[in-house]
């Protein structure tokens, strides 16, 4: 039993202090531009730089991990991450910053993956809804902790660009003194695609952006919103880590539903939720404090469990040979609604004011709803008790309950 969980741990460990550090980062550059005046298109080019640098980064993790294996490419992009947080005090330029915040979602794309590839390579189809958002609920948590640290200096002055440092190199330490190795598998690993992504689930391929798209703007421009509704830096903080915490409760439920119902029926539910709410904001001219963080608290609860909900969906329909291209075409498409989710919704904001948040959002999780409503006419959901996904890859460390369900890996279910 050690064995089996013992590495997860080490994993989720390092993964857990590289979202705090990234989820303070992601506040304190958006704070820290307002202050700077860079506004609000810039400050969405920013943030959409990180989300590009992912994109890139999608295409290039996958062959680094095939050369070098899961523990040395992590350590290396965490490196990469850490040095990149430093740069942004060297020049105070928007221009800087968005070519910077590339380099940090380059590296993110390639943590990312090995981090979700470790993991659904781990377990059956019938666990990993349960796992996945285990997985998720640990980057829910770390990223509302890093909320707070935001309180530990001012994002007018270099502190707080020190600390997103030390905490991305420590995240290195679990991993790199562990003794564990990462998966194998005894297939050859397909290349990242994405037409083999859309085979698999175009429902999945167009939600995964979607997705990306909802989370990415909030958190990228929900700090310069909060700023021009005259928040205090201790109050956006809070609601960062509103929106955060929603997500982090309703995560692992979620997850557990997803195990035994429609993946797609569900997320397409929660995005209609999500949207509804969004749109409740509108008509509100100043929503007060109080207000804002109820509704960030319930949004986060619909929109970021959706995340998992969408890797499970198409990893159910992956062979083992699909495990690590399947990831990183997740990651390339969440990357690409990201990068372009904050660049429109900056530009909503410049010409409407903050209604231009809620209306991008919103306008997100409903096409979302359209997406998987035609998919849900041209093809039914495979049931529930039909899913086989990956068998769990050969690996030191999957022992027990976790590898011993039979599987068929010569079957792929089809697209949905």
């Amino acid at each position: 039993m050690r064995s089996t969980i013992l590495p997860l741990v080490t994993l989720l460990l390092g993964f857990s202090l590289l979202q705090m550090s990234n989820g303070l980062q992601g506040t304190l550059l958006a704070i820290r531009a307002g202050l700077e005046g860079f506004g609000g298109t810039a400050t969405g080019l920013i943030m959409s730089g990180f989300f590009a640098g992912l994109s890139i980064g999608s295409f290039v993790a996958p062959r680094l991990i095939s050369s070098v294996g899961h523990i040395r490419t992590f350590a290396a992009l965490a490196s990469v991450a850490s040095a990149a947080a430093l740069m942004h005090l060297a020049f105070i330029d928007p221009w800087v910053w968005i070519a910077v915040r590339c380099l940090t979602g380059f590296a993110f794309a390639g943590l990312i993956i090995v981090t979700e590839s470790w993991l659904n390579a781990s377990v059956s189809s019938g666990q990993r809804g349960k796992l996945l958002a285990v997985y998720g609920m640990v980057g829910m948590a770390s990223g509302a902790a890093g909320q707070f640290l935001l309180n530990l200096g001012d994002p007018a002055e270099f502190t707080l660009f020190v600390l997103v440092s030390i905490v991305m190199s420590l995240a290195l330490v679990p991993i790199s003194l562990s003794r564990v190795e990462g998966p194998r598998s005894e297939e050859a690993q397909e290349p990242p695609s994405l037409r083999r992504l859309w085979g698999l689930s175009p429902y999945g391929a167009v939600a995964a952006g979607l997705v990306g798209a909802s989370i990415g703007t909030f958190y990228g421009l929900a700090p310069l919103f909060a700023q021009e509704m005259d928040y205090t830096q201790s109050r956006i903080a809070l609601l960062i880590a509103a929106f955060t915490i929603g997500g982090l409760l309703l995560q692992f439920p979620l997850g557990w539903m997803s195990d035994r119902i429609s993946r797609r029926g569900l997320g397409v539910g929660l995005a209609a939720a999500g949207g509804f709410m969004m749109m409740l904001t509108l008509p509100i001219p100043a929503p007060s404090g109080s207000v804002l963080l109820v509704l960030g608290f319930a949004i986060g609860g619909l929109v970021l469990p959706a995340q998992s909900i969408v890797v499970a969906h198409v990893n159910d329909r992956a062979p083992g040979s699909a495990v690590v291209a399947v990831s990183g075409g997740l990651v390339l498409m969440q990357g690409i609604g990201a990068a372009i989710g904050p660049l429109l919704a900056g530009w909503l904001l410049d010409v409407m004011g903050p209604r231009g948040l809620p209306l991008a959002l919103g306008g997100f999780q409903l096409a979302i709803v359209a997406w998987g409503l035609l998919r849900m006419t041209l093809r039914s959901d495979p049931e529930t008790q039909e899913r086989h996904g990956a068998p769990p890859l050969t690996s030191n460390f999957v022992e027990g309950d976790l590898s011993r369900e039979e599987h068929d890996p010569g079957r792929e279910t089809p697209s949905a």
